[in-house]
């Protein structure tokens, strides 16, 4: 990955456009699969106001992966631990940056969140998204399923085996 590359979390004036690089990335690579309802329902989830509050009031971590001063990738989580989001936009996609992304909040749930039991990260996988977390070894939990004109595949990813791997203890 570039050297340029840096990833950290966003400041509230940064929200709005991490929801926008969210929305252009899902219409680019989502839009055909989805159809209306998905799109509808995507939209409201990235404009919700009561989201935004959350995110304000820290229960809703957004990071970014920036080239520069430009933002390129935008993840997020909830509780659970949930990723709700991971989009990276086209022209930096298959660079790293959504790994960067995933290792990013991997250690930090490990670092903040030792409190959880067996932690693991769960992510409900679009058609277009399984393939790459499969590769970064989500592991499926679930039939696919569609929620509100979205079709997603229920993925989760054991942390701590994760972090352990990436450090060559766990074959």
């Amino acid at each position: 990955m570039n050297d340029k590359i840096r990833v950290r979390f966003i400041g509230r004036e940064e929200y709005r456009s991490a929801m926008a690089l969210c929305w252009r990335v899902f219409c680019e690579f989502e839009s055909d699969i989805v159809g209306k309802d998905g799109m509808e329902s995507f939209s409201r989830f990235i404009n919700d106001d009561t989201l935004y509050t959350v995110f304000l009031n820290g229960g809703f971590p957004v990071i970014a992966a920036f080239d520069g001063d430009v933002m390129i990738g935008v993840a997020a989580v909830r509780s659970g631990p949930h990723l709700s989001l991971l989009f990276v936009e086209g022209c930096y996609q298959q660079m790293g940056v959504g790994t960067a992304l995933l290792d990013y909040f991997r250690e930090w749930l490990l670092q903040t969140r030792s409190w959880l039991k067996g932690p693991t990260l769960t992510v409900n996988a679009s058609s277009v998204g399984k393939g790459f977390y499969r590769k970064l070894g989500f592991k499926d939990t679930g039939p696919l399923s569609v929620k509100d004109g979205i079709e997603y595949t229920p993925m989760e990813l054991l942390l701590r085996e994760q972090a352990l791997s990436k450090k060559g203890y766990v074959s």
